[in-house]
């Protein structure tokens, strides 16, 4: 396995990942700054709902939050696409001009190429494909000898102190809530669980507001905040394990670079539909680039359109002609 980890580590380091080479961008640290911002408007509101009683937001403000997501999202891709351009001229430096789609072609090439080399002991004869398949099998036998080479008993005892896995705490998230539940309702007097049926209604109306307000709707603020946050501390603890160890690799991190493996051997073939990644390309490019470029984009969907119709031109004129 120190092997195999060696190359895929020695790849990483290569071609690092492109939000890397974007930690001086200021877009970087305004997208970071609005996501703690989010996450503290957001907590504050739910501290001072259960403590104090009096809500810092208001519904309504609380909706309009999710409005700030859109541009950090875009903040996001606009930290992608400039990491990847920066990426390409470190490793061409010769390049003057750079743009997106030249940045993400000349990556894949250099990544097949670099593969192909690299991994030619495992004889796939460049066929990315079989890479994967082989380093896979290699991978879990390799893993599962080292298993069964282990003691048992200290096994499940490093594994009592890691991360429940997604099955087990969406089981512990729904335990907890049905004890919140529990205890919501043993607080609630006998009036209110035995009254009237419309007064039942009301107040399961009121609880289930409550519910929205205090719970579901800040949650549903933190989730993309919080995942950035949360990646940007698993890639600093991430890099300080590999800073200690430069033969450490992950399980998960493992079968990341078979997807990425995958994924070029994916964008080696011609795509036969291609209108839904052209339009999510321009519509990250308009969203993405300055004020004062935004025209000169405009001008480069409309040549595209229209070599994109002369060439269905072309192609139906051939088809009949067969």
């Amino acid at each position: 396995m120190r092997l195999i980890s060696d190359k895929i580590r020695h790849f990483r380091s290569t071609f690092r990942p492109p939000v890397s080479y974007a930690y001086g961008s200021l877009v970087l640290w305004l997208s970071a700054t609005l996501a703690a911002l989010i996450l503290g408007l957001t907590f504050g509101d739910l501290y001072l709902r259960i403590a104090w009683s009096c809500p810092l937001l208001s519904t309504g403000a609380q909706a309009s939050l999710l409005l700030f997501e859109a541009p950090l999202l875009l903040g996001m891709l606009q930290i992608y696409f400039d990491g990847a351009m920066a990426r390409y001229r470190s490793l061409h430096p010769s390049v003057k001009r750079v743009n997106i789609r030249t940045a993400s072609a000349a990556i894949s090439r250099d990544k097949r190429d670099y593969l192909n080399s690299t991994f030619a002991s495992f004889g796939h004869k460049n066929d990315l494909r079989v890479l994967a398949k082989l380093l896979i099998d290699e991978w879990e036998w390799r893993r599962e000898l080292k298993l069964r080479s282990q003691e048992p008993l200290w096994r499940r005892a490093v594994g009592f102190f890691g991360l429940p896995s997604a099955s087990n705490f969406a089981a512990y998230l729904t335990g907890l809530v049905a004890v919140i539940a529990g205890i919501v309702i043993a607080t609630m007097s006998p009036e209110v669980v035995f009254g009237s049926f419309w007064g039942f209604l009301d107040n399961a109306w009121s609880m289930t507001r409550l519910l929205l307000v205090s719970f579901v709707l800040p949650f549903a603020l933190c989730v993309l905040p919080g995942a950035i946050i949360l990646s940007g501390i698993k890639r600093v603890v991430e890099a300080i394990i590999e800073w200690l160890d430069d033969q450490y690799l992950s399980h998960a991190a493992f079968y990341l670079f078979i997807s990425e493996i995958l994924e070029l051997h994916d964008r080696g073939e011609r795509l036969l539909l291609r209108k839904t990644g052209a339009r999510i390309y321009w519509l990250v490019r308009i969203g993405t680039v300055p004020v004062h470029e935004v025209r000169g984009v405009w001008r480069l969907i409309k040549r595209s359109k229209m070599l994109g119709s002369h060439a269905n031109l072309s192609a139906m004129k051939a088809l009949k002609k067969l």
